[in-house]
């Protein structure tokens, strides 16, 4: 998938992801569909901002009606995913901030300001969807989980990594081995030792989480979306033997 490339889940058809890059990494935008001329949009790099699903498709002054008509709701997923968002906010400058409590300081540092926390305040959702803070999280990391359908979804943060392949960046590919990161669903020893400060808290939650949501999709920040019918089975037992 190139960095401009949107694309729709098979199973949930509002969900949309692309992948854009920050330094030596793939990361993941996710945008959802939430209701006519209302959108969601989770992680926004700025490499995909022109032509995301979302985006008015009439040139000149229609497009721009278009996209002043629009709700968008953006959330930072965490303290650490904040690089797009000025790109997104001088398109859309009616667009709302969500995050974390715990995420809010870090990011008001970097230079966002007037986000909304999710504990306090969240943007309209589809059925079935529901904001999940996951404890434990250094960087106050924030869930959105689709349940109680046929093949629930998790779009988790940082949490959880699920890349192919080592990378082809000689820096990236180093810290991939170095940390066991890659390939295939991983939980890194930078997100065990450096993201998570308590991590029986978040195990102990997310085992929880996964008994009473049994998803079947995941979307990460980082690598590949999972579709398995054994996920969950799977990412407990990353759960039991990585923390």
């Amino acid at each position: 998938m190139s960095a401009t490339s949107w694309q729709a889940l098979s199973s949930h058809p509002e969900v949309h992801h692309a992948r854009y890059l920050v330094p030596n990494f793939a990361s993941n935008s996710i945008a959802i569909n939430t209701a006519p001329q209302q959108w969601l949009v989770i992680s926004p790099g700025a490499s995909v901002l022109d032509e995301w699903p979302g985006a008015g498709q009439a040139p000149d002054q229609a497009q721009a009606q278009t996209e002043n008509k629009l709700e968008l709701s953006i959330i930072l997923p965490n303290s650490f995913h904040y690089m797009g968002v000025s790109a997104w906010q001088a398109r859309y400058p009616q667009a709302k901030l969500y995050a974390s409590r715990h995420a809010i300081a870090r990011l008001s540092s970097k230079g966002l300001h007037g986000i909304h926390a999710l504990e306090e305040q969240q943007p309209l959702l589809p059925a079935n969807y529901s904001f999940k803070i996951p404890p434990g999280h250094r960087g106050g990391d924030v869930w959105l989980c689709k349940t109680g359908v046929a093949e629930p979804l998790w779009i988790t943060c940082d949490s959880f990594l699920n890349y192919a392949r080592f990378s082809r960046q000689p820096v990236a590919r180093l810290l991939q081995k170095a940390l066991d990161a890659a390939p295939g669903l991983k939980i890194s020893q930078v997100v065990k030792w450096f993201i998570m400060d308590q991590r029986q808290d978040f195990k102990a939650w997310a085992l929880a989480q996964l008994s009473a949501d049994q998803p079947q999709w995941l979307i990460p920040s980082h690598g590949e979306v999972a579709h398995q019918t054994e996920l969950a089975q799977h990412l407990r037992q990353l759960l039991e033997t990585r923390l």
